[in-house]
């Protein structure tokens, strides 16, 4: 599996219920949602109708234009930082006034955007603050988790399909019966669903309803049951999206809290991303992000004073040395918990020329200038990062792999590549590598009933969000086009996709699970301009074909796939080890870490560092779900 600096899954996840601010724009009678307020009794319909340019309205509603990637893959890291923003934005303006305030000195962290200044709302974000304001006023149970646990305690969960003509049951958080039924007729499909026996007086349930084309989010508070109807149109559908509704079914999801605490979930998941927007990271924001790795992921970072000084001398550093980092930026954390690694990007070390180089696949952002496959003088790196936030330990090659560390070979492989994308295509191929144990749950661990992201949840969100933000495909369609038809340039739609796996007889969450093999050839662009065929590398990934080209797996005959490993997968390698001996310098900045630590306000350890001895077809089929991270020895 394969990670690197992309908020592309997480952005998924994110729009699945921020799409809801894609709504009926003040000057139109276009309607685009579906949110079904009882309180008001107003039905407001999605439907496929509403066009994808609403999401650059909305972008620019706000002030953020959204970047043209025409020409440039690496406007996808652009994209990302204004969509955090505009996510911002949207909770602050739907949240009461009472819940916003609490968080008045962390969204001061945030730049780029005048959060105090007066947006124009669509009208069901409108609706949206209305119906916060009122729970907000007439409760505070409401506003309280369930769990304590907030950070991405926004995503709902999958209950199941339901077919035309097919009836499901199953009970929620607040009503003991709850029965979805789906009838086709007159070109349109209808989706009943009744409520009844409220478990509690006070409750409010929210529904998410979905088809790979269209989506409502229906309100059911306690403690009046009843039964609401809707409506999915077909006249404007594809064949392939008609085929998805008639054989997969309308989706439904539960959310796990009421509606005033899931859009205060989403504000603070979103505060945990504000360093994508900045130079450096702001101490308010670092401490959100270190409160989420001991809770999420089980590491503590300990506060450490940076000497700001060279702390490792370029002769102390061999071609092949590896370089973990780790920036609080909402991001790597978040890396790192679907990883179990204690890092959230990966570099290398390149001697050419009597210059030692760190090299690296990234994109350029706020706080990097350089987009792509690049390397960077060393001395210069470390002032870059420093000045970034990140937290950098050095591992160094076993002595016996420094020495068979072709350097000649390794440059060659990174000339050839310099300038290329950031490999977002191999994104969620190398992430997801079973069915269902990639997917992470959130806290408590122990819970009976957990609450975890699910193949359900990508498989509807994905066709939906690229419909409005098609720049978003190319973490998704790209691989999984690869996976079913053998080839990245079929160019199939998502529902289209999937009625051609069903036909081979592949499981739909097994697409993004296929092990993929070294040499994959992609649509992609180089920084000059270029678009060709070309390999997809992530930061790990790249690392990992650095030591290919130099030899490190010839003992197994390179019959190991890069694009199959993940930060741990690659640092975890037995061709690592801690240096029996640490510079002076190293020691007096952290006498209790194994490693050295070059940069960073905060201590950075690499427990699991050279522990796993490579082989064939190695990590292409390995669980990693939180707190524990276990894997088979073979997977």
């Amino acid at each position: 599996m394969a990670w690197r600096r992309s908020t592309a899954g997480a952005v998924a996840l994110l729009l699945s219920l921020c799409a809801s601010s894609l709504l009926l724009w003040p000057v139109g009678p276009r309607r685009l949602l579906s949110l079904s307020v009882a309180w008001t009794n107003i039905d407001v319909d999605f439907t496929i109708d509403s066009r994808p340019d609403d999401f650059t309205r909305w972008m620019s509603n706000a002030g953020l234009e959204v970047p043209d990637t025409s020409t440039s893959g690496h406007m996808l890291s652009h994209l990302k930082e204004r969509l955090i923003l505009r996510i911002l934005a949207f909770a602050v303006d739907v949240l009461p006034d009472s819940v916003v305030k609490d968080y008045s000195e962390h969204l001061a962290e945030v730049e780029g955007i005048d959060l105090s200044a007066k947006r124009e709302l669509t009208y069901s974000e409108q609706l949206i603050r209305d119906e916060l304001a009122r729970q907000a006023e007439h409760s505070e149970e409401l506003l309280k988790s369930s769990t304590g646990y907030n950070t991405f305690a926004f995503m709902p969960k999958f209950v199941g399909r339901v077919l035309p003509g097919k009836t499901m049951s199953w009970s929620s958080r607040c009503w003991k019966e709850v029965t979805a039924t789906v009838e086709k007729k007159d070109g349109q499909w209808t989706l009943e669903v009744k409520v009844a026996k409220s478990t509690e007086w006070l409750c409010e349930e929210m529904f998410g309803l979905f088809t790979a084309s269209h989506f409502h989010v229906g309100s059911f508070p306690a403690p009046i049951g009843g039964t609401k109807s809707f409506t999915f149109k077909s006249d404007t559908l594809t064949d392939a999206q008609t085929w998805d509704v008639d054989t997969l079914g309308m989706r439904i999801f539960m959310f796990h809290e009421s509606s005033l605490a899931t859009v205060r979930n989403l504000l603070e998941t979103a505060l945990l991303f504000v360093p994508e927007k900045t130079k450096g990271v702001p101490s308010l924001i670092a401490q959100r992000n270190l409160k989420f790795l001991r809770d999420y992921v089980g590491i503590d970072m300990k506060k450490r004073r940076d000497p700001g000084t060279l702390l490792l001398n370029e002769s102390e550093i061999a071609s092949g040395d590896f370089f973990g980092v780790i920036r609080l930026d909402g991001l790597d954390p978040m890396l790192a918990f679907g990883m179990g690694s204690h890092t959230g990007h990966t570099t290398v070390a390149l001697w050419e020329d009597g210059q030692l180089y760190v090299a690296e696949s990234t994109t350029n952002s706020s706080y990097w200038p350089t987009n792509g496959i690049q390397r960077t003088p060393y001395r210069q790196w470390i002032d870059q990062a420093r000045a970034a936030g990140l937290s950098v330990v050095h591992v160094p090659l076993k002595e016996e792999y420094r020495k068979m560390f072709d350097e000649r070979a390794a440059n060659a492989f990174f000339h050839k590549y310099q300038g290329l994308e950031y490999g977002y295509h191999t994104l969620v191929t190398g992430w997801i590598d079973t069915l269902h144990d990639n997917y992470p749950c959130i806290p408590p661990y122990d819970a009976t009933d957990k609450q975890c992201l699910s193949w359900e949840l990508l498989e509807v969100a994905m066709p939906i969000v690229t419909r409005y933000i098609p720049r978003l495909e190319k973490p998704f369609l790209l691989s999984w086009n690869q996976h079913v038809t053998g080839s990245s340039y079929s160019n199939l739609s998502g529902t289209a996709l999937y009625k051609e796996a069903m036909s081979k007889g592949m499981a739909l969450a097994s697409i993004p699970a296929v092990p993929e093999q070294d040499g994959v050839l992609y649509p992609s662009v180089f920084n000059n301009g270029t678009r060709a065929p070309s390999i997809a590398m992530v930061c790990d990934v790249f690392v990992c074909n650095v030591w290919k080209a130099a030899g490190i797996f010839k003992e197994i005959e390179n019959d190991f796939s890069c694009t199959e490993q993940t930060n741990i997968d690659i640092y975890g390698l037995n061709v690592l080890e801690a240096p029996k001996k640490r510079a002076a310098a190293c020691i007096a900045a952290d006498p209790n870490n194994t490693l050295c630590q070059l940069t960073g306000d905060y201590e950075m350890h690499l427990p699991k560092v050279g522990q796993r001895s490579m082989y064939r077809h190695m990590q292409e089929k390995c669980p990693t779900q939180p707190p524990l991270y276990e894997r088979p020895d073979t997977c």
